[in-house]
């Protein structure tokens, strides 16, 4: 809380000049009488006993007009909008093939609408970190750019559909990182020219967190290409790949057959490849929970010093004073000019 008009309390004095004043009492008109003896024993009526209140309540509208016209103000502080963060660019496969059912808790949904669950949820807790949404059947598109208005991102997200079109399926994901990375590149270069001027942003990392369930089959740029752009640019690339669970094989050993996992598929292996040649992680997700674990792991990786810009407001605190003080007045004077009105 604070004062606006901190002088206007200097009223204050005239209004204590006024109340000693009145308690020495030498306030008010009379008219001389030669004796009251005969009226000291009679009963006070209830318009006496108010009568001598009529002073406090002028004065107590009074001592509210001045608190008023020092104008109190409520300060809230606020939080805008972030200085620094992560640059992330979110990279979803929306193929035919994401229409596939994947477990989920204990049922199942297609690994689309399980994805848009995730990817929601990952996106909502990062509130201070550019987010932006690439999406990619056969061709790579920017659904979202880059943005701090997250509400926006979320639309998007929960807006996701898989392609319809039968020319336009397939996987490009090759496309999909180059794309991505392109945009992450540009976003850069832009808020570097804002650097250190009110309302600029400092980006801190780049990243794309790819997600596919399939193998690169159309595209312009093969997937290591896109890789090699995003290392060159200082892009960190985390690689999910959405699979069912792994398969077993027998193999035979001097104490007898032992099942072990199959080999990784050559999608697998190129996706590892990409994500570690940027420093970043690939994972495998093959239900609802692991890919919630992917995300969460990447989310704990990619952490960074938050710095926002606060901002103090104030809110006029004088309104319930002023409106007292007036109610008070109104009636000090319909008091004070009927029942308990004074002659002279």
């Amino acid at each position: 809380m604070r004062l606006a008009f901190p002088w206007a309390l200097l009223l204050l004095l005239p209004l204590a000049s006024m109340v000693v004043h009145h308690l020495r009492g030498r306030g008010g008109s009379s008219v001389g009488f030669s004796s009251l003896d005969v009226l000291r024993h009679l009963p006070r009526t209830p318009r006496q006993r108010m009568v001598p209140w009529l002073f406090w309540l002028r004065m107590s509208a009074l001592l509210l007009l001045v608190g008023a016209l020092a104008r109190p103000q409520r300060e809230t502080l606020q939080t805008g909008l972030p200085k620094e963060g992560i640059a992330i660019e979110l990279a979803v496969d929306i193929s035919s093939s994401m229409d596939i059912s994947m477990p989920f808790k204990d049922t199942s949904m297609s690994r689309m609408d399980v994805t848009k669950l995730v990817v929601e949820e990952f996106a909502a807790g990062r509130p201070n970190d550019l987010l932006g949404l690439v999406t990619f059947a056969r061709y790579a598109d920017t659904v979202c750019p880059l943005t701090l208005s997250h509400d926006t991102l979320l639309y998007f997200i929960r807006n996701l559909a898989i392609e319809s079109r039968p020319n336009e399926d397939g996987t490009a994901f090759g496309d999909a990182v180059a794309l991505a990375a392109a945009r992450l590149r540009t976003a850069e270069e832009r808020y570097a020219a804002t650097d250190g001027r009110p309302g600029g942003y400092t980006i801190q990392s780049k990243v794309v967190i790819l997600l596919t369930d399939g193998n690169n089959n159309c595209g312009r740029h093969l997937p290591l290409e896109g890789a090699a752009l995003a290392k060159e640019w200082g892009i960190r690339l985390h690689a999910i790949a959405i699979t069912d669970p792994p398969g077993t094989k027998t193999i035979q050993t001097p104490q007898g057959p032992v099942k072990i996992e199959a080999e990784p598929l050559v999608q697998e292996l190129i996706l590892r490849t990409m994500a570690e040649n940027t420093g970043g992680i690939y994972r495998r997700a093959t239900d609802e929970a692991s890919l919630r674990d992917i995300y969460g792991e990447i989310d704990e990786m990619e952490t960074s010093r938050i710095e926002s810009a606060q901002l103090h407001t104030y809110a006029e605190a004088f309104q319930p004073l002023a409106a007292t003080a007036l109610l008070l007045l109104a009636l000090y004077g319909a008091l004070s000019t009927t029942w308990l009105r004074r002659i002279p």
